[in-house]
């Protein structure tokens, strides 16, 4: 039986009201599959790419926020590494700075007896340069020696003071001082890089690095 437009109309009250409601069904059904849940699943990943730009920029209104402290920052480690390099000489700088060391025990009154530098240890990028000393004088003479090594712009370590032999010649008594000054020296970037290169090109040969 063909369906036709007058064949409906002349149906009961009834029927008409099942055909449209299964047509209403049917038009539901193809805008929930064709319609809604494609644009479902497309909302839920824009909501999952909304809440992720949230987080994003939280995070960066934080990193804003902070910005000013960590600039200040920054720029404070900045200046106390270069007051720190700044009292590490270079190789160039090391023999003067031992004679000021010198210079520094003879105008406190003490007879140097032995000014001996040992072989430097190298660090990351600065070198130890220790040097053994003798002197001979006054407590009080060494006390100021030490006071001036110490207020050196440059950095100058005291250790392993021992004294003896405590003697008055003259009417004073003088002590015979033996300590080690250490001072330190930066090394320079291309020599640093210089060395690592020789070490690595020994190491591949076979040949062991040579000690300073």
């Amino acid at each position: 039986m063909t369906i036709t437009l007058d064949s409906i109309v002349k149906l009961p009250t009834s029927r008409k009201i099942l055909i449209l409601a299964l047509f209403l069904v049917a038009i539901l059904g193809l805008y929930f599959y064709l319609i809604y849940l494609p644009k479902s699943e497309e909302l839920e990943k824009k909501v999952t790419e909304v809440g992720r730009l949230e987080t994003q920029v939280r995070e960066l209104r934080i990193i804003a926020a902070n910005m000013k402290r960590f600039q200040a920052e920054a720029a404070k480690l900045k200046e106390e590494l270069t007051l720190a390099i700044a009292q590490l000489p270079t190789s160039k700088e090391i023999p003067s700075l031992l004679a000021n060391i010198s210079n520094l025990g003879k105008e406190a009154g003490l007879d140097f007896l032995l000014f001996r530098p040992v072989p430097e240890v190298t660090r990351e990028f600065y070198a130890e340069i220790p040097v053994e000393i003798k002197v001979k004088g006054t407590y009080n003479d060494v006390a100021i020696f030490f006071d001036k090594v110490g207020k050196m712009p440059r950095i100058v370590n005291i250790a392993g003071v021992t004294m003896e032999g405590a003697k008055e010649p003259l009417g004073r008594w003088e002590i015979t001082t033996f300590c080690t000054a250490t001072t330190f020296k930066f090394i320079e970037k291309e020599a640093s890089e210089a060395a690592k290169d020789k070490t690595s090109k020994q190491e591949a040969k076979g040949v062991p690095p040579t000690k300073k």
